[in-house]
C-alpha cells in the first residue's frame, strides 16, 4: 500500500502545483463576469463584479470596437479557467479523502 499512497501524494502536489498556477491565471485577468446588453440597435459590453457586499457594473466598449473581440476572449479563457480550477479543487479533496483512508489502514 505504500506504492499506491506514494502515487496519490505525488498527484496531490502535482494538483497542488497546477491549482496555484491557475489562481495566478486568474488574478492576471479581469475579475467580474462581461454581460453585453443590446440598447436600440447597438450592444454594449459591462464588467459586473463585486465590490464588498455591493454588485458594480462597469461600461468597457460598444460592441462594433475592436477591443470588444478583447473582452470576449478574456471572459471566455476565465470561464474556462475557473472551470479548471474547481475541477482541480474537487480532485485534491478526493486524494486527500484517499491518504486518509490509506494511512489509517
Amino acid at each position: 500500500m505504500s506504492i499506491v499512497n506514494g502515487i496519490l501524494k505525488e498527484e496531490l502536489d502535482r494538483l497542488e502545483r497546477l491549482q496555484a498556477k491557475y489562481s495566478a491565471m486568474l488574478e492576471a485577468l479581469p475579475k467580474g463576469a462581461l454581460r453585453k446588453k443590446k440598447i436600440g440597435q447597438k450592444i454594449y459590453f459591462y464588467l459586473v463584479s463585486r465590490k464588498g457586499d455591493q454588485i458594480v457594473t462597469e461600461y468597457l466598449c460598444q460592441g462594433d470596437s475592436p477591443e470588444a473581440k478583447s473582452f470576449e476572449e478574456q471572459d471566455a479563457k476565465r470561464r474556462d479557467i475557473k472551470s479548471k480550477f474547481k475541477s482541480v479543487k474537487e480532485d485534491i479533496a478526493e486524494i486527500k479523502k484517499a491518504i486518509g483512508k490509506f494511512a489509517r489502514k
